[in-house]
């Protein structure tokens, strides 16, 4: 931290930036967009991008970059605000409250299109496979295993996009306790994977969407 800058959040919880750090890495980040991010998390007020650098001694350019992907991502909320004593307007960055909102844009904005375009080159990969002269059950089941997955994962995204522009009840914390019902309910009777697929097939996400309307109402009775 800057010499003689006091800082908005507590010594000790600046401490656990690297937690926030570490986590944005492993799922894709750079690492100090992990730190811009929980810095603006722990803020209990919003923060111009001077007080950010000078917080975490950072550049200028680095600062700006890291809002710049986060706020892309649906991470980083920024508004112009006028400060006591500063003849211009200054613009602030803090984060959105809702972290599932911002889980989906990632999904929308980056995970999809990666697990689509893999789902599509399994797919060629296994058209080519049967009109080989070499006929292997062994390696049309791992073919098949890997788009069923890859569906799996498109109608569990598709799902989180579609609960956080739903209407239903913001009440998360109420919503995760449900869902082991509502994922209990879909699975029980599956049976082999090949009727997974079936399923997933027919739309897990409406399913998924379907289930949870119907537990959502019993919450809100």
């Amino acid at each position: 931290m800057t010499q003689d800058y006091k800082s908005p959040v507590e010594e000790e919880l600046l401490k656990e930036l690297p937690a926030f750090e570490i986590f944005l890495n492993q799922i894709g980040f750079k690492r100090v967009e992990g730190s811009v991010y929980g810095l603006l998390v722990l803020s209990p007020v919003a923060l111009t991008s001077v007080e950010i650098e000078k917080t975490l001694n950072l550049s200028q350019p680095a600062v700006s970059n890291a809002l710049k992907v986060l706020t892309h991502y649906g991470a980083v909320i920024s508004r112009d605000i006028k400060k006591d004593n500063v003849d211009r307007r200054l613009k602030v960055h803090t984060v959105k409250e809702d972290s599932l909102s911002i889980v989906s844009s990632v999904f929308r904005k980056r995970e999809q299109e990666i697990i689509s375009e893999f789902k599509l080159v399994a797919k060629k990969i296994e058209r080519i496979s049967a009109q080989s002269e070499v006929k292997s059950e062994v390696r049309k089941k791992r073919l098949s295993s890997i788009i069923t997955t890859c569906e799996i994962a498109e109608s569990v995204m598709s799902f989180v996009v579609e609960l956080t522009q739903s209407k239903l009840p913001n009440d998360y914390p109420q919503i995760v306790k449900q869902l082991p019902k509502t994922f209990q309910l879909l699975t029980s009777g599956v049976g082999p994977m090949t009727n997974l697929t079936e399923q997933v097939k027919k739309g897990l996400t409406s399913k998924l969407m379907g289930s949870l309307e119907k537990l959502s109402g019993d919450i809100s009775k």
